[in-house]
């Protein structure tokens, strides 16, 4: 039985389990490109470079959500082109996929450099931190293409069910970069410059393996010379697919200035807020490696709902739906207690700065206390992108960003100053997920409605 059909007939645990497992590896290993980084540039180049590269986050946010923008919307039209049995049309959306690729390579790096120096004062920047974050963010520019080719066919292969494959071409980076990282920045004495450029060489390595994946008898759909072009019927859905995810991102940065600019107001001074800009750096990088299993159990679902869907299949998506977010929420409850538990060795890992340790311990724990409740909401918005209804995983994606998320950054530091800063977060999970479990009631009974 092939991929296609086993995405129709097999059971729906079988299926997420060995559509997740690659996906989640993939997913880790995609984490582990921060982590490492700031892993070796907290011990060889100190907090005021740790604080440089949390920095540069923001707008290394911006590259990643147009990188997001095609290439989700472009795997979960992919899977419901299959679903539907038009190879043709899945081909070319594979083709398109490449061509905004190289768009987005010839004009995103132009405009990063052009603004950069006029940017990152306004994201909060210390004068400790910004020279760091400048000699990053030159370098990493460069290397654009490669990251948005590297993580955009790596989900492609995925959505026509090949999560393996997408697997490997992750690890094909993540491996080079922990490798080419100490040598880079130890070996050749480069610091963050060098950081940068092992991030950088990780990418190409990847984004190789992932056009000889495609060049290949391999892959489910082919990528054909005279297929990479704009399609106009087709670049309208999968950019309103892929505007829910570009928007999380965008609101990811959004969300890191306003934590830096907040530590920046709310600190004792400019080395106090870069401490607490390091620490929040750290934390991110933490969390973020922590929940990828979650989404790589979502990227997992991804395939399934969006195949049946197209396949008109309502029974296998609701099953699909309702058992990943099961499983979600019981790894974010091990997530958050895990947390509470090794938040100082955790952070040991990267420094040995007394005030950046006792910062990044205490800041980690109120910000990962109530991780047990997101699971609920990363679910429900990857659902709704692969069904083809953006608008509402948008709306529950703003609703924590814009909508709580930021503004209590702004409000509790007017009570509690720099603990409220970290309070924001946990409290903004609370809330976003209360209102996404009305969504979900809502969608509960639109299955039982649609149920033959």
């Amino acid at each position: 039985m092939n991929t296609l059909e086993r995405l129709r007939h097999d059971g729906i645990g079988k299926l997420l389990w060995e559509l997740s497992l690659p996906a989640i590896v993939g997913t880790v290993v995609n984490a582990l490109y921060n982590v490492v980084d700031r892993l070796f540039i907290g011990q060889g180049c100190g907090r005021d470079a740790i604080a440089g590269v949390a920095l540069a986050f923001p707008f290394m946010m911006i590259l990643v959500a147009f990188g997001t923008l095609i290439g989700i919307g472009s795997g979960a039209l992919l899977s419901i082109k299959l679903g539907e049995r038009n190879r043709v049309d899945a081909e070319k959306v594979l083709g398109q996929c490449v061509a905004v690729k190289l768009i987005f390579f010839v004009t995103l790096p132009v405009i990063g450099l052009l603004f950069l120096d006029t940017l990152l004062p306004l994201f909060g920047g210390t004068p400790e931190a910004l020279p760091y974050a400048r000699d990053y963010l030159r370098i990493i520019l460069y290397g654009n293409l490669f990251s948005h080719l590297s993580f955009g066919l790596s989900n492609l292969m995925r959505a026509e069910g090949n999560a393996h494959s997408s697997m490997r071409c992750m690890l094909v980076g993540a491996v080079a970069n922990t490798l080419l990282d100490p040598l880079f920045i130890f070996g050749f004495g480069m610091g963050v410059a060098g950081a940068a450029w092992a991030t950088n060489l990780a990418m190409a390595l990847s984004a190789l393996y992932a056009f000889h994946h495609y060049l290949s008898r391999n892959s489910v759909v082919r990528l054909r010379l005279r297929r990479i072009r704009i399609y106009p019927r087709m670049i309208g859905p999968v950019f309103a697919i892929g505007l829910s995810p570009f928007i999380i991102q965008l609101m990811a940065g959004a969300v890191n200035i306003a934590f830096n600019r907040s530590f920046l107001r709310w600190a004792a001074d400019t080395q106090a807020a870069t401490v607490e800009i390091a620490a929040m750096g750290i934390a991110n990088s933490v969390t973020f490696l922590l929940l990828m299993p979650i989404f790589g159990l979502t990227q997992g679902m991804q395939p399934i709902v969006g195949y049946n869907h197209g396949a008109r299949r309502m029974d296998r998506v609701k099953d699909a739906y309702l058992l990943t977010m099961k499983l979600a929420t019981a790894f974010c409850v091990c997530i958050s207690l895990a947390v509470l538990a090794t938040a100082g060795p955790i952070i040991r890992c990267f420094t040995a700065d007394p005030a950046l340790l006792a910062a990044g311990a205490r800041g980690l724990r109120l910000y990962a206390c109530l991780f047990a409740v997101i699971g609920v909401p990363i679910v429900t918005i990857t659902y709704f992108q692969s069904v083809g209804r953006p608008l509402l995983g948008i709306l529950l994606s703003m609703l924590r960003q814009m909508g709580l998320l930021i503004p209590l950054i702004l409000l509790l530091p007017r009570f509690w100053g720099v603990t409220g800063i970290w309070l924001a977060a946990p409290v903004s999970d609370l809330l976003s997920s209360a209102i996404t479990l009305i969504v979900v009631a809502s969608e509960l009974r639109r299955f039982k409605e649609a149920a033959p």
